[in-house]
């Protein structure tokens, strides 16, 4: 083998070697502060979205309602039209 390939296998591992080094000794993880938990919603404010959810799907249901009365109504005009 000559010194070039030595030179070029072995570069990885330096690499390698200094990122370790890095970031065990330079940056010191134990002595970093703790990530920030992500914040969630308070329970009254959870409580108020869920109520605005259920409002908004109460609504929906009561319009699919009256469009499906509507659509049986002209069913049945259809029906009698015949």
């Amino acid at each position: 083998m000559t010194m070039g390939q030595i030179y070029a296998l072995s570069m990885p591992l330096v690499v390698a070697a200094m990122v370790g080094v890095y970031a065990l000794l330079l940056r010191r993880p134990w002595a970093e502060a703790a990530a920030k938990q992500p914040v969630h919603p308070s329970p009254s404010r959870r409580e108020g979205i869920r109520d605005g959810l259920v409002d908004h799907i109460e609504r929906l249901n009561a319009e699919i309602e009256g469009k499906a009365h509507l659509v049986r109504q002209e069913l049945r005009q259809l029906k009698n039209t015949r």
